[in-house]
């Protein structure tokens, strides 16, 4: 038989969705548009695992507003820093929002339908290559709008590739 290269779960979080990012990141702050917020998720810690991939989900509840064209969610991989406390560039806290970009490329942009009278923030983004270590997920609300109540969710999963099944 012919070898053949094929997807297989992650050996961290593997194909069952997790919390990326929790839900009061975004609401108790609230999280206003343009400002970002680090998950206060315990690190995804990938130095056993070494998984190479992650998807995202998203699914927030927003009161009946109008999308506006070009409106989305900015995804950015912050790893932990060889100091053990610092991720990335250190411009943000965990679970505090806060009004600033951060000073590298996002790992993912998911853009926003545009739509009126709209009550939820639908998306998914996959295959975004992941480091190996410890790292936390910053979101980005561009949505033209304060997430301030309900159950945001923001979920992930991990896998591989497997170049010899």
């Amino acid at each position: 038989m012919a070898n053949r290269t094929a997807w297989v779960a992650g050996l961290g979080q593997g194909l069952t969705w997790g919390t990326l990012i929790n839900s009061a990141d975004m609401t108790a702050g609230p999280l206003a548009t343009a400002n970002t917020v680090l998950s206060s998720v315990a690190d995804i810690a990938n130095g056993s695992a070494l998984d190479q991939f992650m998807d995202i989900s998203v699914s927030l509840v927003i009161s009946s507003n109008t999308i506006a064209a070009g409106a989305n969610l900015a995804f950015w991989i912050y790893a932990l820093n060889q100091d053990g406390t610092t991720y990335g560039d250190g411009i943000l806290v965990a679970g505090t929002g806060a009004a600033v970009t951060p000073s590298f490329p996002p790992c993912a942009i998911i853009g926003l339908h545009a739509a009126t009278s709209q009550t939820a923030l639908l998306g998914f983004y996959q295959g975004i290559i992941i480091p190996p270590g410890s790292f936390r997920v910053a979101i980005q609300n561009n949505s033209g709008f304060t997430l301030t109540s309900g159950t945001q969710t923001v979920k992930y999963r991990t896998y591989n590739q497997n170049l010899n099944s």
